[in-house]
């Protein structure tokens, strides 16, 4: 059993690692990817926003939050790493976890882990190091986990 895990996510991102003891490197256990995330709204869903007019004039202009989307398309990723972070600590895979992630997405998760799996948390970071090694990740943590 690993002593922590470390997830380190973004809205479309995420890389899984577990340390064996509490000074130790990390390894990378799995990572996960969630393509709905980069995609236009339009690919996501197959109505696209409505139109509407100026309240003066002859214009018209979208009515689509484009941000709204990348937002609940985060939501929905934080509910699939919340399950796999919940299934480990069922199985008693780790002791601790931290969490590595951008901003939107530490928030995400918060609201999605359930409160067993929340009270594992020994530490958040709301940095997007997804793309960082391991090393890079690991200097972002405390020293003994």
């Amino acid at each position: 059993m690993a002593i922590a895990w470390v997830l380190v996510a973004n809205q479309s991102h995420a890389r899984l690692f577990e340390a064996a003891n509490a000074s130790g490197d990390l390894h990378e256990v799995e990572g996960m990817i969630y393509p709905e995330a980069r995609m236009k709204g339009t690919e996501v869903y197959s109505d696209g926003p409505g139109r509407s007019y100026d309240s003066g004039g002859e214009g018209r202009h979208g009515m689509g939050n484009p941000r709204e989307l990348h937002n609940r398309a985060g939501s929905r990723f934080a509910k699939e790493l919340a399950h796999t972070l919940e299934r480990g600590r069922q199985e008693g895979r780790y002791e601790k976890l931290y969490i590595v992630a951008e901003p939107q997405m530490v928030g995400n998760l918060r609201e999605e882990l359930d409160s067993p799996t929340r009270a594992t948390i020994a530490g958040e970071t709301g940095k997007n190091l997804v793309s960082s090694d391991a090393r890079e990740i690991r200097s972002q943590l405390p020293y003994l986990l």
